[in-house]
């Protein structure tokens, strides 16, 4: 059970991961709409070409959040993410042109690029042992909340009040977060803890040694950056545009896949102490695997519509997993730096695959972003029997394990 001030600190970086997820996919969510009216948005291009810029604007920011951050200072990184992201969407709703969103977004991301480095360094600094696995699954979950009332609100926002309610629906949100998330976070540490953070702090980060840490999961986490981004750029339009589905009942359908991926992440802590974080894993890319095909092959509204629950399902419990596994291989005064690379190696995922699926769907169709989804994850499923046999991930009580090592 997690009480008193490790409660608080749970609570206010899972308050920031919600409002976080939110805002980066408030505008992706209305890219059907700016296409379809043509306000700003004139071709699936010009979607992947805005991903594309805000998230190498992200790498950029996230590497040195993870160089300078220090643990100490977290709560105040937190409160200038809500501040930037907040502000930002807030601008957005004046953009007059194409390039005026795309500069309010860079500004989206460079605030969003906050969290990761900091948030994730921050619970994996606070906890251990299996409450870093609950912890994990916590705040991971709240992520979900935000994107789920995000896409909730959205196409309803959107469709009966215009595409800028959303952007300041969550603008107000993101700058209302910051003083409930301070007042959350209050008196974090005790004087003697912020003096041992201070000498440990005087030591250099090794970004060689957090890239030791987190290379045997790069292909995991390229995985998980491209399923989120092509999913979330592009399901919309799946949904709109090839099966028919209105705008408004595409936000309950991407509600639904966010429902049910809170609830697999909520339950992560029980599930990963059952089946261990590398067989949990393995399920999820073979159910990942399916859904894929499912989405890239199938016009039936009520099969896509339950396929995208156990996406959910299936995609929410490798985020923790994979997150957990770098947590506790990585040496401490490494972490932020390492969550960094790692979330970097997601984005990098996710903005290789957004551009090249905008691409593929004005050539070839808007289904073929989840075969090529379904294709990688298989390759990744492959990957990962391999690296789990070899020993090179630990097996974590995984039967596909030639001999088990400690990672």
């Amino acid at each position: 059970m997690i009480k008193g001030k490790k409660r608080r600190i749970l609570a206010s970086v899972s308050l920031h991961h919600a409002c976080n997820d939110a805002s980066t996919v408030v505008l992706p969510s209305i890219f059907p709409l700016l296409y379809t009216q043509k306000l700003l948005i004139r071709n699936y291009s010009a979607i992947g070409n805005t991903i594309l810029v805000g998230l190498v604007t992200a790498v950029i920011f996230q590497a040195l959040v993870g160089h300078f951050a220090k643990t100490r200072h977290s709560r105040y990184y937190l409160a200038l993410d809500a501040v930037l992201v907040g502000t930002s969407l807030l601008l957005m709703t004046q953009a007059t042109s194409y390039w005026m969103l795309v500069l309010f977004f860079i500004g989206v991301r460079m605030g969003t690029s906050i969290y990761h480095p900091v948030g994730i360094s921050w619970i994996s600094h606070t906890f251990a042992g299996k409450n870093l696995d609950r912890a994990m699954g916590f705040q991971s979950a709240f992520g979900n909340i935000g994107v789920l009332v995000q896409f909730a609100s959205t196409g309803f926002l959107a469709e009966h009040y215009g595409w800028q309610a959303p952007l300041y629906l969550w603008g107000i949100i993101n700058l209302s977060a910051v003083a409930i998330g301070l007042y959350l976070s209050r008196n974090p540490y005790e004087k003697s803890e912020i003096a041992q953070q201070i000498e440990e702090e005087k030591e250099p980060v090794s970004w060689t040694g957090a890239f030791h840490g987190i290379r045997s999961f790069i292909p995991i986490l390229l995985l998980g950056g491209l399923a989120w981004g092509i999913t979330v750029n592009y399901a919309p339009s799946l949904l709109n545009h090839r099966l028919g589905v209105p705008m408004s009942h595409t936000g309950i359908i991407m509600g639904c896949w966010m429902g049910a991926g809170t609830l697999s992440a909520f339950m992560y802590g029980r599930v990963s102490a059952k089946l261990g974080r590398a067989r949990t894993l393995v399920y999820a890319y073979i159910a990942i695997t399916v859904v894929a095909l499912i989405f890239g092959l199938s016009r039936n509204v009520p099969l896509s519509v339950g396929a995208f629950a156990l996406f959910g399902i299936a995609l929410f419990s490798t985020f923790p997993a994979s997150l957990s596994f770098i947590g506790s291989s990585v040496d401490p005064r490494n972490r932020t730096a390492a969550f960094s690379l790692a979330a970097n190696i997601m984005i990098i995922g996710n903005s290789i695959f957004s551009f090249i699926s905008g691409r593929i769907s004005d050539s070839y169709g808007i289904n073929t972003p989840f075969l090529l989804l379904g294709a990688m994850t298989l390759a990744v499923l492959a990957y990962l029997v391999m690296m789990i046999w070899t020993g090179r991930i630990s097996a974590d009580g995984c039967k596909l394990a030639r001999r088990v090592e400690p990672h």
